[in-house]
């Protein structure tokens, strides 16, 4: 909006929409009644009338844009998915993932520590490489997928894990666990996944 258009309505501009809503009826029908006054009267209600109109349309369309707006930038904070996935739940962290409409890097990002925390190597993979080609800059996914590299490239997989090329379909994830003790199946996969998770470098002092 080039002008202020809740002060044509007389409001401020936090007012709620309850309030625009209101004081939108209230000038319209004093106006609509006002214009068929004889005279300057009747022609500067009319003018009035045509310019709450403008306005109360305008705010509709900027309340809107700022609903849109929010509306995205919520879509991609994955704070609760990483809190889901931090504490275990993994069928709930995947299902908010899945209802994501927005795939950005994050999103794949987030996606192959999903993957990587059920044993699916590969995948996990695959999508941190789809994170970094989407946005190349990003040193905490090239760091997450160099030292994914480098576990897939060691002997600390074994090779049935490796074969897992895609994701399962028609499964319980809850039986995917690696059932040694551990969160991934290996000690140096735990680190990456804490690391991934929280960004904690000091989780791999252990070294891989």
């Amino acid at each position: 909006m080039n002008y202020n258009a809740y002060e044509i309505l007389g409001l401020p501009t936090n007012a709620s929409m309850e309030q625009v809503e209101s004081r939108y009826k209230e000038l319209r029908a004093q106006y609509q009644r006002d214009r068929f006054l004889p005279g300057e009267e009747g022609e500067e209600a009319c003018e009035r009338l045509q310019q709450i109109e403008v306005a109360y349309r305008d705010i509709l369309t900027s309340r809107e844009e700022q609903n849109q707006s929010r509306d995205f930038f919520d879509d991609n904070d994955y704070t609760q998915i990483q809190e889901l996935i931090s504490t275990g739940r993994l069928e709930e962290a995947q299902a908010l993932l899945d209802e994501r409409s927005v795939r950005d890097a994050e999103w794949h990002y987030i996606q192959s520590i999903l993957f990587y925390k059920r044993n699916w190597f590969l995948e996990s993979k695959k999508q941190l490489e789809l994170a970094c080609q989407m946005d190349p800059n990003n040193a905490r996914y090239r760091q997450s997928l160099e030292k994914l590299t480098r576990i897939l490239a060691s002997n600390t997989i074994s090779p049935d894990q490796m074969r897992t090329t895609s994701r399962p379909t028609n499964d319980n994830y809850s039986n995917m666990g690696a059932g040694n003790g551990t969160c991934t199946g290996s000690s140096c996969g735990d680190c990456l996944l804490c690391n991934a998770c929280c960004n904690c470098m000091q989780c791999m002092g252990g070294g891989c």
